[in-house]
């Protein structure tokens, strides 16, 4: 599965994107997804489960999940009450992001939510009307389309990422996420399988672990996560090669087998399929050199 990328006219010199009230039916939802870009998704009404990063999260209005770059997600809406929400794409490249002092950065709260795994803000009645009006205010300012408008959308989201980052650190000690969707074991298999990346992890090692037959295991892992278990571990192995090769100077082989991949020749060629590119043109590209 290839990298989901969502911007308007493919404008790579402002590599932004905006949905604005969308909604979505499970037949209309996205497969799951990645990509090098980040994420906001507000939702208005409506009810479901959003899978992201390994955690399930129950949605409903005022609910705020902020998604990392290379982070695996999937909404999944209810059939019966499908979610309406708002979305931004974007690149951290276009955001104002020069330090006037150490406790504030916008990249600072997908870091956050990356580093306690808990991507989802619920927000109090003022602070929704305050997001809704914003998210309001960037529609007005792309139907327009005058001179200026993308500056002025981009300014919006900066406000809005400052008004999340005050919210998010006003929520901070609800940070433990309750959801009921799926059976125990799919989540205590999720982080066993985070933590063993580098081992094989067949179908059958998973199945034992859990407790449940192979043929349980893959009907229902696919049917809780919306993916299969292989396609699944691929994700995985490709978010961490992708780390790897950007902040260590490891050989590719070593990050081959560091990751879980039978071999160089498939770390190569799973790779390639997810990012159109191979490992070492990868960390070529996209790598920031030490001064």
């Amino acid at each position: 599965m290839k990298s989901v990328q969502k911007f308007s006219n493919n404008n790579l010199l402002f590599p932004f994107s905006f949905i604005y009230q969308d909604t979505k039916s499970p037949q209309k939802e996205l497969p799951d997804h990645i990509h090098d870009y980040y994420e906001i998704v507000y939702v208005y009404s409506g009810k479901g489960t959003f899978f992201i990063d390994d955690i399930f999260y129950d949605m409903k209005k005022g609910d705020i999940f902020l998604i990392p770059n290379n982070t695996i997600h999937r909404a999944m809406p209810d059939k019966d009450e499908p979610v309406t929400s708002t979305i931004i794409f974007f690149s951290p490249t276009i955001l104002y992001n020069v330090l006037l002092d150490d406790s504030f950065s916008y990249l600072n709260l997908f870091e956050m939510a990356a580093k306690i795994k808990n991507y989802k803000i619920s927000l109090q009645i003022e602070r929704q009307k305050k997001i809704e009006q914003q998210l309001l205010n960037i529609s007005q300012e792309t139907i327009k389309n005058e001179l200026g408008s993308r500056h002025a959308s981009l300014l919006i989201v900066h406000q809005i990422i400052l008004e999340l980052y005050r919210a998010h650190i006003d929520n901070k000690q609800h940070i433990v996420e309750s959801n009921t969707y799926g059976p125990d074991w799919i989540k205590e298999i999720l982080v066993y399988i985070n933590n063993n990346l580098s081992h094989p992890l067949t179908l059958t090692e998973l199945a034992n672990e859990a407790l449940v037959s192979t043929s349980h295991f893959s009907r229902v892992f696919k049917q809780t996560t919306g993916m299969g278990l292989t396609v699944y571990l691929n994700h995985k192995r490709v978010i961490k090669a992708k780390e790897l090769l950007l902040k260590t100077n490891q050989k590719v082989s070593l990050i081959a087998e560091m990751c879980g991949f039978e071999s160089i020749t498939h770390f190569h060629r799973i790779f390639k399929k997810y990012m159109e590119m191979t490992p070492a043109t990868y960390r070529k590209e996209n790598k920031i050199p030490h001064s």
